[in-house]
């Protein structure tokens, strides 16, 4: 009996314990709100500098690779990456990509196109010039911001109706700096 006894004062003494760590005794003071952001979406701006530019065996492309550890397996099947450029003739706003300019030479017209892709690791930019004999590369610094964003984040921006083609929204939606 004595054993019985002491068993149960141990079970009671070990169910005390165990409530009294369920008491709330309280959270300590709210700390200060951290910056708005959404963790399955990140960023990377680079520079295409004119020198960088790499010709193909097409006489009319060019292309940059450039390494970029964001870009995993898992965003190239479920994913997305959205691609804009920096135009610089004065409005200095984000251009999304891809996108075709028109130039005359002789007064015939020509288009140059920027083409983006990405696969594992690495976010590519072809320049293609369609003018037959002179085409040309770049000649100016290309700065390209990927947006590289999570299968999620970026269902909810299409079911949302954002125009991801749309500088100024994409960056709303996803409560990310317009000004970098």
């Amino acid at each position: 009996m004595k054993k019985i006894n002491f068993i149960v004062a141990i079970l009671e003494f070990a169910a005390l314990i165990m409530l009294n760590a369920c008491i709330d005794v309280g959270d300590g003071p709210m700390g200060p709100q951290g910056p708005a952001g959404n963790a399955n979406v990140k960023y990377f701006i680079y520079t295409i500098y004119p020198n960088d530019w790499i010709a193909s065996n097409d006489p009319n492309l060019w292309y940059y690779d450039k390494d970029c550890n964001l870009v995993t397996p898992d965003i190239v099947d479920f994913g997305a990456v959205l691609f804009y450029l920096k135009e610089t003739s004065g409005k200095l706003s984000w251009i999304s990509l891809p996108t075709t300019s028109l130039y005359r030479d002789n007064g015939q017209a020509y288009t140059t196109e920027y083409q983006p892709w990405h696969s594992d690791y690495t976010l590519s930019i072809q320049w293609i010039d369609t003018h037959p004999t002179n085409p040309r590369k770049p000649t100016w610094n290309c700065v390209i911001k990927a947006i590289i964003i999570a299968d999620t984040p970026y269902s909810m921006l299409k079911a949302k109706g954002v125009d991801v083609k749309n500088y100024e929204q994409v960056m709303s939606a996803l409560n990310l700096p317009a000004t970098d």
